[in-house]
């Protein structure tokens, strides 16, 4: 009876961590896409901060539109409401902020550069907020993909940035380490990801109309409000702010926080196999071997995961 209760046991805990591995590649996937959908919605010279605001927006109210009235959404406790505050802040108000913002300083290689060390980031800040024991495979999983973001990313011998670039790239990495970190206090604390993305956008349209009013209210009345436009907009809605977001809670509860985040590092490959099917932009040697180089990186991280868990549950 015992053997057979280890049985199940490794076979709840494997479909777990695959469910959750499904759903870290569908986000990346989704997210690496938004890149493309954005970019087309700024040709078409849309402010940004209309874009981020449409998104929230739309994200916030299908959310509770589909799960307010089936009880999925659950009511945050008074104690926990800071928490949710800070979550918003952090990602997507600051690390959007930080990354968008940088690009206007600083080249696309150094950018991708600097956004691929959010994985290690987050693996030490877990480490010194939670005292989670991680394995050095981890680390050095992350740190292959990061050179791998680096041989793509400089496969166009562009690298200039400015100080001013670099504090708002550095922001960016901050922001996304600390939403990674209060992620996981809020996933320990029971809520799901449908409570926690949902919250998230809610939160985020406060924090963003500020600057809607302030840079973008008054452009709105001459943008070209046609069907691709909104569609772009939709989608992004729908996908990447709603969507994306509660798979990636989701591979968060499913995995870890620290396992996952060096998922992020495969969004690049994304965009760039979009946007060369798009006819966008050329893959060349130096690209493709960083991409195997990542993809390298991601495999040795989870091979730390899973002898994690192996381990302690011995």
């Amino acid at each position: 009876m015992y053997l057979c209760t280890l049985i199940e046991y490794w076979k709840m805990n494997n479909n777990r961590k695959l469910y959750g591995y499904i759903a870290i590649v569908i986000a990346v996937i989704l997210w690496g896409a938004s890149f493309v959908w954005t970019k087309e919605l700024l040709q078409r010279e849309f402010p940004v901060f209309t874009i981020v605001l449409c998104r929230m927006v739309i994200a916030s109210s299908v959310l509770l539109l589909l799960f307010k009235t089936t009880g999925q959404i659950e009511r945050i406790r008074k104690k926990d409401f800071i928490l949710f505050i800070l979550l918003s802040l952090f990602q997507p108000f600051l690390y959007f902020i930080g990354e968008n913002f940088g690009l206007m300083y600083a080249s696309p290689s150094i950018t991708a550069a600097i956004i691929a060390l959010i994985p290690i980031a987050t693996a030490l800040s877990l480490n010194f907020f939670y005292k989670e024991h991680l394995k050095k495979e981890l680390f050095i999983g992350a740190f292959v993909s990061v050179i791998g973001i680096i041989i793509m990313s400089f496969s166009n011998n562009s690298a200039d940035i400015t100080l001013k670039g670099f504090l708002l790239l550095l922001l960016a990495v901050v922001s996304a380490t600390m939403y990674g970190t209060i992620l996981q206090k809020i996933l320990r604390k029971g809520y799901g990801p449908i409570t926690i993305t949902t919250y998230q956008n809610i939160i985020a349209v406060i924090y963003y109309l500020p600057c809607f009013i302030l840079f973008d209210a008054s452009k709105v009345s001459t943008l070209d409000w046609s069907f691709s436009p909104i569609m772009n907009i939709i989608i992004l809605g729908i996908l990447c702010s709603a969507g994306a977001f509660i798979l990636y809670s989701t591979a968060a509860k499913l995995i870890s926080v620290a396992g996952i985040a060096v998922f992020t590092n495969v969004i690049p490959i994304v965009t760039l196999a979009m946007s060369v099917l798009l006819g966008l932009e050329s893959i060349d040697l130096k690209k493709i071997l960083g991409i195997f180089v990542v993809i390298v990186g991601v495999l040795l991280s989870q091979i730390a995961i899973k002898t994690n868990k192996q381990n302690h549950n011995i």
